[in-house]
């Protein structure tokens, strides 16, 4: 099967290709986190029963486990609630003063949780994806290329 590197405008936005890879990408890192996070609890489980090991690093590697186990969990955002039956809407962007200033029919002024890498290929390439914003002001934004869905949440309309 191969997979769009951009979602469909064509269509409710959770049947779109590209949204069901997103994800199932976002939760296969999830289930990663997860998994290391169990490692670690076991290992300082052994650590502490088997080899009587009296240091703090069993007391790091529970610490680490639960961090790491609450991040995992975490991770999973209901991305459906907020997508309903829309459709993705293509838009003109760019960064201003951090927020993702979108242009389009309906101009929004959004604040995005992406990080500098992804920051930088959207100040390249300048376009994006948007599901229209519930009453809350959530939205949902993908980005060509960037197989993540990046909750946003509307400042200014």
């Amino acid at each position: 099967m191969v997979v769009p590197d951009k979602p469909s405008t064509r269509g409710a936005a959770l049947d779109d290709l590209w949204t069901r890879y997103c994800l199932e990408i976002a939760s296969r890192r999830a289930f990663g986190w997860v998994v290391v996070g169990a490692l670690a609890f076991v290992l300082q489980l052994a650590l502490i029963l088997v080899f009587a090991v009296s240091s703090a690093l069993p007391l790091l590697l529970l610490l680490f486990s639960v961090l790491v186990l609450g991040f995992g969990l975490t991770r999973r955002q209901p991305f459906t609630s907020v997508m309903g039956d829309h459709t993705w809407v293509y838009v003109r962007v760019h960064w201003r003063a951090g927020l993702l200033v979108v242009r389009g029919p309906r101009p929004l002024v959004l604040d995005v949780s992406a990080g500098p890498l992804a920051r930088g290929r959207i100040n390249r390439h300048r376009r994006a994806w948007v599901v229209a914003p519930d009453r809350g002001g959530n939205t949902v934004v993908t980005f060509r290329g960037v197989p993540k869905l990046f909750p946003a949440k509307v400042v200014r309309r």
